[in-house]
């Protein structure tokens, strides 16, 4: 049977604490303890087979830049083994494995002689690494002086240059600009259609879903759910609104409109997010905003071009006629891309009693191009009365994950494009209109 690339067993790592740095002389020359713990991983089993491509996902201080760490022999375990069978090339945390005060040429051939290449295998790479990077003239020059992108685009380049059999990327691709993350992405693929194993720390859930064979979620330094990308992506969004909803807000239960649908909150951290965002009369406020999947079931993650349903659940403190319900979405700049109203939609709305609860539902296709969305919902008098009930921005965050085998978008929405070709008599060649 074929080792596994990456093999880790009982894998822990302490860290001490000092409240003070006296404390750290104090414990060297009384031989007492004079600090506490704090446990980044704890007793971490995993297996990488060779040529898999594994994500480790998890949020922030999970424990995930520390396994990539041990595993590339950056730090010591303090219990536990790791086994790594095949030649290691990483990409860490910004800042690691270069020498600040040399160029990057010597930093290249530095990182190259680490590696057991000699210095004329690492010349004959050089233009190969220098054209990938694109960093010009600044490879002539201190680390010290580069961007944070230029570093990281060096360090890439390097790391994909070396013949790895293993590559190890931290979230430090982030860093890098729009054009370079895609120059990345592509390259990994080719790494992994040739067989090279990685394993890298990301947070795009979706870059997981569509490039990883297998994932794994650590919380709290421990292996929470290891597997189908799918599945432990699902998982730690399950995380994630558990962790919202420990925000402390409360909303008083309210009478039920005749025949009005209730779901079970997908989104338990509506009330802190509306306590920050939200404006208005507060003579009809709203209670909750979900996103709801084809079948109805609430979630915070569809796959582009899923039809969806944004659910806004609305208590009336006061008597009204004539409400306007609307929402929009918006991306990460604050773009609105998709917007509506009842009044705009025709669907005119009944007038409410005091102490009335009511949900109104937006359903359309989610043809988004990938990434995390926010929802901004708002009720009003009327169209011709601006005068707002209730304004909440940031209701609703969820993410739109790249459809499996299916179409990709393009711009940042996708919307019906229809081709035709025309063949003039008189032309030559067919052009597209």
């Amino acid at each position: 049977m074929t080792a596994p690339a990456i093999r880790i067993r009982g894998l822990s790592k302490v860290y001490p604490i000092y409240a003070r740095p006296v404390d750290r002389l104090k414990e060297m020359i009384l031989r007492r303890s004079f600090h506490g713990e704090f446990q980044a991983l704890r007793d971490i089993g995993l297996d990488v087979p060779r040529g898999a491509t594994v994500g480790v996902i998890g949020h922030n201080g999970s424990g995930k830049s520390t396994l990539l760490a041990i595993v590339a022999g950056v730090l010591a375990p303090t219990t536990g083994e790791v086994e790594v069978n095949g030649r290691v090339s990483a990409l860490l945390e910004l800042g690691a494995g270069f020498n600040p005060e040399f160029s990057g040429r010597d930093n290249v051939m530095l990182g190259g002689a680490v590696m057991g290449f000699t210095r004329e295998e690492m010349a004959a790479r050089f233009e190969a690494i220098a054209r990938f990077a694109e960093i010009g003239a600044f490879i002539e020059q201190p680390v010290k002086t580069y961007s944070s992108g230029m570093y990281v685009r060096l360090a890439f380049a390097l790391a994909i240059h070396v013949d790895p059999d293993i590559l190890l990327v931290d979230e430090a691709l982030a860093v890098g600009d729009a054009v370079f993350q895609h120059r990345c992405m592509r390259m990994i693929r080719e790494l992994k259609d040739r067989g090279v194993t990685i394993l890298f720390v990301s947070h795009d859930t979706g870059t997981v879903k569509a490039l990883c064979d297998h994932a794994v979620l650590l919380d709290h330094g421990r292996v929470v759910e290891a597997g189908d990308p799918e599945a432990v992506v699902n998982r730690y969004h399950g995380l994630v609104a558990a962790q919202i909803a420990e925000a402390p807000y409360e909303v008083d239960a309210l009478p039920a409109v005749a025949g009005a649908a209730v779901v079970p909150s997908s989104n338990p951290g509506f009330g802190a997010a509306a306590g920050f965002f939200r404006h208005g009369t507060g003579t009809a406020r709203f209670t909750d905003v979900q996103l709801l999947e084809p079948a109805g079931r609430p979630t915070l993650a569809v796959d582009t071009g899923t039809p969806i349903t944004i659910r806004a659940h609305l208590h009336f403190a006061e008597a009204h006629e004539q409400v306007v319900v609307g929402f929009y979405v918006k991306d990460r700049l604050g773009t609105e891309l998709v917007g509506s109203n009842t009044a705009e939609e025709g669907a005119a709305l009944p007038s409410f009693a005091p102490g009335q609860r009511a949900s109104v539902d937006f359903g359309f296709r989610a043809a988004l191009k990938p990434g995390h969305y926010s929802v901004t919902v708002a009720v009003a008098y009327n169209r011709r009365d601006p005068v707002y009930l209730d304004w909440v921005d940031n209701a609703l965050v969820f993410e739109v994950l790249p459809a499996t085998g299916g179409r990709t978008v393009h711009g940042l929405v996708d919307l019906p494009v229809t081709v035709r070709l025309h063949r003039p008599a008189d032309a030559r060649a067919p052009h597209l209109s």
